[in-house]
């Protein structure tokens, strides 16, 4: 039986209505069920181990992380009634680093009575021992026996692509008083260098700092060289030895 006009003009509109509700349902479950795996989609998914975490992703898992170890702590008289304190950060994520960890120094007297705390934001960038100062700490005339260092958040850990050093120290010189260190810092990128923390450490003969500063260097154009000094104007006994770091931006 032949089917009349209407009939297949109905039968037409049937077919398109469905082939649209297909397509619909289609587009819903790739949507849906079956999106590309993302770092940011707030769901285990790929090859993650946790939420938007291993696997595949930069940021690594807080289960997987190792927590950063402080190696030592300690402040160091630099006038009369000023000290600047010092900690030495070990971090065992190798090839991870960590932005803006909020941190405190706390000093105290020699019978453990808090004298001051000085709280700060430092990056943990991908480097095994990360150094961290602050300067220009006021006591008054309180003295300060013992230093304490720790973290106020627990650092997220985020994988960081090894880069060869850009800045090169060389030239270190250490004056035998202890009351100067120079050294010549070379940048062999192609790009300029903006705000580049420096830090130099003094040490004794058993390895124990004894000194510590910190400078910011503002701008080291490419390829090319300068210098930088620290002073201490009274000088530090018995040193034997500097370390001067550069900590890299993440």
């Amino acid at each position: 039986m032949a089917l009349s006009w209407s009939m297949r003009r109905q039968l037409l509109y049937y077919i398109v209505a469905g082939v649209a509700c297909l397509i619909i349902l289609v587009a819903g479950w790739k949507t849906f069920f079956t999106h590309t795996p993302t770092c940011n989609d707030g769901l285990k998914n790929g090859t993650e181990l946790g939420v938007d975490c291993g696997g595949s992703c930069a940021l690594i898992c807080q289960a997987q992380a190792r927590a950063p170890v402080v190696s030592w702590a300690r402040a160091f008289k630099t006038d009369t009634g000023l000290y600047t304190a010092a900690a030495y950060i070990e971090n065992s994520n190798p090839g991870a680093g960590a932005r803006a960890v909020r941190y405190s120094f706390q000093l105290f007297d020699d019978k453990n009575v808090l004298v001051i705390e000085r709280e700060g934001v430092a990056d943990l960038p991908n480097m095994v021992l990360v150094p961290i100062v602050e300067s220009n700490i006021t006591v008054g005339n309180r003295v300060v026996a013992r230093t304490l260092f720790s973290f106020a958040d627990e650092p997220e850990w985020s994988r960081v692509p090894e880069k060869k050093p850009s800045v090169v120290i060389s030239n270190q010189e250490l004056e035998q008083d202890g009351s100067r260190i120079s050294a010549t810092l070379t940048n062999n990128s192609l790009e300029n260098i903006k705000q580049l923390v420096v830090i130099a450490v003094l040490f004794d003969a058993q390895g124990i700092a004894r000194g510590a500063s910190k400078s910011t260097v503002s701008t080291i154009a490419k390829k090319s060289s300068q210098p930088v000094v620290f002073t201490w104007p009274t000088g530090v006994p018995n040193i034997v030895r500097a370390e001067i770091t550069v900590v890299p931006a993440l």
